[in-house]
Protein backbone atom coordinates (compact mmCIF):
# COMPACT_ATOMS: atom_id res chain seq x y z
CA UNK A 1 0.00 0.00 0.00
CA UNK A 2 0.95 3.12 -1.24
CA UNK A 3 2.09 5.80 1.88
CA UNK A 4 -0.15 8.35 2.28
CA UNK A 5 1.00 12.08 0.84
CA UNK A 6 0.48 13.21 4.49
CA UNK A 7 3.19 11.42 5.39
CA UNK A 8 5.65 12.78 3.09
CA UNK A 9 6.18 16.13 3.83
CA UNK A 10 8.48 18.08 2.41
CA UNK A 11 11.66 19.33 4.57
CA UNK A 12 11.86 23.25 4.71
CA UNK A 13 13.69 25.47 6.62
CA UNK A 14 13.33 26.14 10.37
CA UNK A 15 10.07 23.91 10.09
CA UNK A 16 9.48 21.30 12.58
CA UNK A 17 8.64 17.46 12.02
CA UNK A 18 7.72 14.44 13.63
CA UNK A 19 9.95 11.41 11.74
CA UNK A 20 9.37 7.97 11.87
CA UNK A 21 11.78 5.00 11.30
CA UNK A 22 9.37 1.71 10.72
CA UNK A 23 11.17 -1.58 10.34
CA UNK A 24 10.08 -3.98 7.27
CA UNK A 25 7.98 -6.99 8.75
CA UNK A 26 8.48 -6.46 12.68
CA UNK A 27 12.19 -7.18 12.17
CA UNK A 28 14.13 -5.54 15.06
CA UNK A 29 16.01 -2.60 15.01
CA UNK A 30 18.08 -3.26 18.22
CA UNK A 31 19.81 -6.39 19.37
CA UNK A 32 22.03 -5.03 21.78
CA UNK A 33 22.46 -2.03 24.01
CA UNK A 34 25.50 -1.14 21.51
CA UNK A 35 22.52 -0.93 18.78
CA UNK A 36 21.02 2.14 20.44
CA UNK A 37 23.90 3.75 20.41
CA UNK A 38 25.12 3.07 17.35
CA UNK A 39 21.66 4.31 15.87
CA UNK A 40 21.89 7.90 17.70
CA UNK A 41 25.76 8.13 16.88
CA UNK A 42 24.95 7.86 13.08
CA UNK A 43 21.82 9.82 13.19
CA UNK A 44 23.84 12.26 14.23
CA UNK A 45 26.33 11.79 11.91
CA UNK A 46 24.45 12.15 9.08
CA UNK A 47 21.53 14.71 9.80
CA UNK A 48 23.45 17.23 12.58
CA UNK A 49 24.41 19.75 10.39
CA UNK A 50 20.35 19.43 8.71
CA UNK A 51 18.61 19.23 12.05
CA UNK A 52 17.87 19.97 15.77
CA UNK A 53 16.92 16.75 17.54
CA UNK A 54 14.18 18.13 20.02
CA UNK A 55 13.07 14.73 21.02
CA UNK A 56 13.42 10.97 20.07
CA UNK A 57 12.15 7.20 21.24
CA UNK A 58 13.90 4.49 20.05
CA UNK A 59 11.24 1.21 19.59
CA UNK A 60 12.13 -2.26 18.89
CA UNK A 61 10.58 -1.91 15.50
CA UNK A 62 10.36 1.70 15.07
CA UNK A 63 12.15 4.65 15.59
CA UNK A 64 10.53 8.60 16.36
CA UNK A 65 12.44 11.96 16.02
CA UNK A 66 10.88 15.11 16.47
CA UNK A 67 13.01 17.84 14.54
CA UNK A 68 14.05 21.45 13.68
CA UNK A 69 15.30 21.73 10.16
CA UNK A 70 18.47 24.09 10.49
CA UNK A 71 17.97 27.68 8.40
CA UNK A 72 19.32 27.96 5.13
CA UNK A 73 22.22 30.31 6.11
CA UNK A 74 23.76 28.13 8.89
CA UNK A 75 23.59 25.05 6.33
CA UNK A 76 25.27 27.11 2.92
CA UNK A 77 28.11 27.88 5.94
CA UNK A 78 28.23 24.23 6.39
CA UNK A 79 28.40 22.73 3.77
CA UNK A 80 30.71 25.31 2.28
CA UNK A 81 33.18 24.53 4.98
CA UNK A 82 33.36 20.99 4.06
CA UNK A 83 35.94 19.93 1.65
CA UNK A 84 34.58 19.58 -1.85
CA UNK A 85 35.23 15.95 -2.03
CA UNK A 86 33.18 15.21 1.18
CA UNK A 87 30.01 17.09 -0.24
CA UNK A 88 27.49 15.04 -1.78
CA UNK A 89 25.79 15.88 -5.03
CA UNK A 90 23.03 16.52 -3.58
CA UNK A 91 24.61 19.26 -1.31
CA UNK A 92 26.64 20.72 -4.27
CA UNK A 93 23.07 21.04 -6.17
CA UNK A 94 21.77 22.89 -3.26
CA UNK A 95 24.63 25.50 -2.86
CA UNK A 96 23.90 26.11 -6.64
CA UNK A 97 20.47 26.87 -6.00
CA UNK A 98 19.98 27.80 -2.42
CA UNK A 99 16.10 29.13 -2.72
CA UNK A 100 14.98 26.08 -4.62
CA UNK A 101 12.55 24.02 -2.45
CA UNK A 102 12.30 21.50 -3.81
CA UNK A 103 16.86 21.15 -4.00
CA UNK A 104 16.66 21.26 -0.29
CA UNK A 105 13.94 18.91 0.56
CA UNK A 106 16.09 16.51 -1.77
CA UNK A 107 18.68 17.07 0.14
CA UNK A 108 17.63 16.58 3.47
CA UNK A 109 15.65 13.53 2.32
CA UNK A 110 18.77 12.07 0.89
CA UNK A 111 20.93 12.76 4.07
CA UNK A 112 18.19 10.81 5.92
CA UNK A 113 18.00 7.82 3.19
CA UNK A 114 21.76 7.67 4.08
CA UNK A 115 21.41 7.39 7.48
CA UNK A 116 18.87 4.59 7.06
CA UNK A 117 21.05 2.66 4.44
CA UNK A 118 23.97 3.15 6.82
CA UNK A 119 22.68 1.64 9.87
CA UNK A 120 21.03 -1.04 8.12
CA UNK A 121 24.34 -1.97 6.73
CA UNK A 122 25.68 -2.06 10.26
CA UNK A 123 22.95 -4.44 11.10
CA UNK A 124 23.37 -6.84 8.26
CA UNK A 125 27.21 -7.11 8.95
CA UNK A 126 26.26 -8.15 12.41
CA UNK A 127 23.46 -10.53 11.88
CA UNK A 128 24.85 -11.85 8.35
CA UNK A 129 22.02 -11.06 6.24
CA UNK A 130 21.70 -8.91 3.71
CA UNK A 131 18.26 -6.79 2.49
CA UNK A 132 16.57 -3.68 3.69
CA UNK A 133 15.69 -2.53 7.40
CA UNK A 134 13.22 0.33 6.88
CA UNK A 135 9.66 0.84 4.86
CA UNK A 136 10.33 3.30 2.09
CA UNK A 137 9.91 5.87 2.65
CA UNK A 138 10.56 7.17 6.12
CA UNK A 139 7.03 9.10 7.23
CA UNK A 140 7.32 12.51 8.43
CA UNK A 141 4.49 14.93 9.20
CA UNK A 142 5.02 18.67 9.64
CA UNK A 143 4.08 20.29 12.17
CA UNK A 144 2.37 23.47 11.98
CA UNK A 145 1.63 24.87 15.49
CA UNK A 146 3.07 25.25 19.66
CA UNK A 147 0.07 22.79 20.49
CA UNK A 148 1.02 20.07 17.56
CA UNK A 149 4.37 20.36 18.96
CA UNK A 150 4.25 19.89 22.15
CA UNK A 151 1.94 17.18 21.43
CA UNK A 152 4.28 15.37 19.20
CA UNK A 153 7.22 15.98 22.11
CA UNK A 154 5.02 14.00 24.69
CA UNK A 155 3.75 11.51 22.25
CA UNK A 156 7.21 10.66 21.06
CA UNK A 157 8.68 10.09 24.86
CA UNK A 158 5.71 8.56 26.50
CA UNK A 159 5.89 5.93 23.04
CA UNK A 160 7.34 2.87 24.65
CA UNK A 161 4.27 3.30 27.26
CA UNK A 162 1.99 3.05 24.99
CA UNK A 163 3.32 0.26 23.11
CA UNK A 164 3.26 -1.37 26.85
CA UNK A 165 7.17 -1.65 26.91
CA UNK A 166 6.96 -0.11 29.97
CA UNK A 167 4.28 0.77 32.82
CA UNK A 168 5.78 4.24 33.21
CA UNK A 169 7.30 6.21 30.19
CA UNK A 170 9.65 7.85 32.39
CA UNK A 171 11.50 3.91 33.22
CA UNK A 172 12.36 3.47 29.71
CA UNK A 173 16.49 4.26 29.07
CA UNK A 174 16.21 5.09 25.38
CA UNK A 175 13.65 8.09 24.95
CA UNK A 176 15.33 11.43 25.48
CA UNK A 177 13.06 12.38 28.51
CA UNK A 178 15.43 11.34 30.80
CA UNK A 179 18.27 12.68 29.00
CA UNK A 180 15.92 16.31 28.96
CA UNK A 181 15.08 16.25 32.97
CA UNK A 182 18.79 15.47 34.00
CA UNK A 183 20.58 17.84 31.43
CA UNK A 184 22.63 14.87 30.30
CA UNK A 185 22.20 14.31 26.67
CA UNK A 186 24.22 14.97 23.96
CA UNK A 187 21.94 14.17 21.30
CA UNK A 188 18.95 16.57 21.82
CA UNK A 189 18.20 20.34 22.14
CA UNK A 190 17.51 20.46 25.93
CA UNK A 191 17.72 23.91 26.61
CA UNK A 192 15.50 24.47 23.89
CA UNK A 193 13.18 22.08 24.59
CA UNK A 194 12.44 23.32 28.36
CA UNK A 195 12.70 26.97 26.96
CA UNK A 196 9.99 25.56 25.10
CA UNK A 197 7.84 24.19 28.11
CA UNK A 198 8.76 26.90 30.25
CA UNK A 199 11.16 25.24 32.44
CA UNK A 200 11.96 21.44 33.30
CA UNK A 201 8.89 21.25 36.14
CA UNK A 202 6.69 22.59 33.39
CA UNK A 203 8.36 19.91 31.33
CA UNK A 204 7.61 17.17 33.87
CA UNK A 205 4.28 18.56 34.83
CA UNK A 206 2.67 18.55 31.50
CA UNK A 207 4.10 15.54 30.79
CA UNK A 208 2.48 13.51 33.27
CA UNK A 209 -0.86 15.27 33.03
CA UNK A 210 -0.89 14.76 29.25
CA UNK A 211 0.36 11.33 29.58
CA UNK A 212 -2.51 10.30 32.19
CA UNK A 213 -4.81 12.24 29.87
CA UNK A 214 -4.17 9.66 26.57
CA UNK A 215 -4.45 6.64 28.98
CA UNK A 216 -8.36 7.74 29.36
CA UNK A 217 -8.68 8.76 25.90
CA UNK A 218 -7.56 7.94 22.47
CA UNK A 219 -3.96 8.78 22.21
CA UNK A 220 -3.05 10.76 19.44
CA UNK A 221 -1.00 10.21 15.98
CA UNK A 222 -1.52 7.02 16.42
CA UNK A 223 -1.42 6.21 13.17
CA UNK A 224 2.20 6.96 13.08
CA UNK A 225 3.02 4.24 15.45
Amino acid sequence: MPTPEKYKAPFYPGAFYHIVCKSIDGVPLFTAEKDYLVFKERFKQFTADFFEVWSYNLIPNHTHHIVKVIPTEVIIQVISSLPVQQQTKAMALFIADSKNDIVFDEMIERQMNSFLVSYANYCNNKRNRKGGIFQKPFKRIRIEDDAHLQQAIIYTNANAQKHNLVTDFKKYPHSSYTGTVTGNNIFIMIKNVLDFFGGLDNFINIHKNQVDYYYQHDWPSSKLE
